[in-house]
């Protein structure tokens, strides 16, 4: 079984194209299971990754493929916590899709994905989301 880590935000594009992606491997219908992961930074009602409609899309997307898949929630920042269950849990890959930034944003502001690269042993996918 291989067991991918999908880092998924609130952005519905990002994550339908994430679940594209682990679709899109080899016999991921037999032998992937994807970890549908948010990780909440704010969230005052107290939200579950269930509800979140990210999170939802690309579980109707992985359902329709038959592939399996769980979910996970955590709460901290982001990399951080996505480097630290990539390596508790012993994951195989991790799928990011990234936000489209400049070099000054990525400065100023971070990249999750970019920490999470630079931050795990574990391979990581990103992806581009569909137009």
């Amino acid at each position: 079984m291989f067991r991918i880590l999908v880092g998924i935000d609130t952005d519905e594009r990002r994550a339908s194209a994430q679940a594209s992606t682990i679709a899109s491997l080899p016999a991921a219908d037999e032998e992937i299971t994807a970890v549908l992961c948010h990780v909440f930074q704010d969230n005052p009602e107290g939200a579950s990754v269930q509800q979140l409609e990210s999170v939802r899309q690309a579980a109707e997307s992985l359902d329709e493929r038959g592939i399996d898949y769980e979910y996970y929630e955590t709460s901290g920042e982001p990399a951080s916590e996505l480097i630290r269950m990539a390596e508790e849990q012993d994951f195989d890959m991790i799928c990011l899709s990234g936000r489209q930034q400049t070099p000054t944003g990525k400065v100023i502001f971070g990249s999750v994905t970019q920490a999470v690269i630079l931050g795990t042993d574990t391979p990581v996918v990103t992806v581009s989301p569909e137009q």
